[in-house]
C-alpha cells in the first residue's frame, strides 16, 4: 500500500483492493476509487456493481464495502476529510476549490455509486492523471506533493463535470434522535419555505453554516446539500397529499 497525506486533509492510496477493504483508517472519509487494473464485482449492503479497469465509485462514510476480483484488482483512491467539505467556503483552506467540488459531486444522495464518464476526452485524461499519481507515489520527490495535489483536484472537477446531471432518489436512512431532530427541523423549513439557503436554516437553528453542515455529514453521511436536494425534491408530493387530506 502506497499512501500520501496531504495537508492532513487530502489522503491519496494505491493499493490491492483487499488492502483497502481491511483497513479502517479511511472509513470515515469520502472517497473517490479509480480502478487502474483488474474485474470484479463491488458489493455494499444488498447492492452490486461489476467492474473492471477505469470503472469509478463514489464512497462516502459509515458503509463497508467489499470486492470479489476475477482476477488482481488495484485502486487509486482519493479520501477526502469530511469536515473540510463542510468548510469548503473556508478563504484559508488551500483546498476550497477541490473541496467545493467535492461537497457538489457528493450533493447526489447516493453513498457508492459506480460511474462512467461521459466524455472519451475526460476519461483519456482521467486515465493518464491516475497513472502520474501512482508513478509520483511510488517515487516521491521534492514537488511531489504539489504534483499530486494539483493533479488530485483535475480529477475531481473532472469526474464532477461529467457526473453532474446524476440525481438519484435514494430510500430513506435511519439516523440517530438527535439526527433524526436536525433533519426533522430542516425539512419542517424548507416545507414552510423552500427557497432557504444553507445559511438562513443555520441561523435559524442558531448555529453556524459550517457547524451545522458538520453535524448532518457526521450523522448521515452526506452533505446538507444533498439532505436539502431531497427534501426539496419531496416537496411538490408532499403538498399534493396535503391537498388531498
Amino acid at each position: 500500500m502506497k499512501e500520501l497525506n496531504i495537508d492532513q486533509t487530502l489522503n491519496l492510496v494505491s493499493c490491492e483492493a483487499r488492502e483497502l477493504e481491511q483497513s479502517s483508517r479511511y472509513g470515515g472519509l469520502f472517497g473517490i476509487a479509480f480502478v487502474t487494473e483488474g474485474e470484479g464485482v463491488l458489493s455494499c449492503d444488498n447492492d452490486s456493481w461489476h467492474y473492471e479497469e477505469q470503472a469509478i465509485f463514489l464512497l462516502s462514510p459509515g458503509h463497508s464495502f467489499r470486492f470479489k476480483s476475477f482476477y488482481r484488482t488495484n485502486l487509486l483512491t482519493i479520501f477526502f476529510d469530511p469536515f473540510r467539505i463542510a468548510g469548503a467556503a473556508d478563504p484559508f483552506n488551500s483546498f476550497t476549490g477541490m473541496f467545493r467540488a467535492v461537497r457538489d459531486l457528493f450533493s447526489v444522495p447516493s453513498f457508492l455509486r459506480q460511474k462512467e464518464l461521459q466524455s472519451e476526452t475526460d476519461r483519456l485524461a482521467v486515465t493518464h492523471l491516475v497513472r502520474l499519481i501512482e508513478t509520483e507515489l511510488g517515487h516521491l520527490q521534492e514537488n511531489s506533493r504539489e504534483l499530486v495535489a494539483n493533479s488530485a483536484a483535475l480529477l475531481v472537477n473532472l469526474v464532477k463535470r461529467n457526473l453532474s446531471d446524476a440525481l438519484r432518489a435514494e430510500p430513506a436512512a435511519h439516523y440517530s434522535e438527535e439526527t433524526e431532530s436536525v433533519l426533522n427541523d430542516v425539512r419542517k423549513m424548507l416545507q414552510q419555505n423552500e427557497h432557504l439557503t444553507i445559511q438562513e436554516l443555520a441561523a435559524a437553528m442558531n448555529t453556524s453554516q459550517y457547524n451545522l453542515n458538520k453535524m448532518v455529514i457526521k450523522g448521515t453521511g452526506e452533505t446538507l446539500k444533498a439532505i436539502i436536494t431531497r427534501y426539496r425534491a419531496e416537496l411538490p408530493r408532499t403538498k399534493q397529499l396535503d391537498l388531498q387530506a
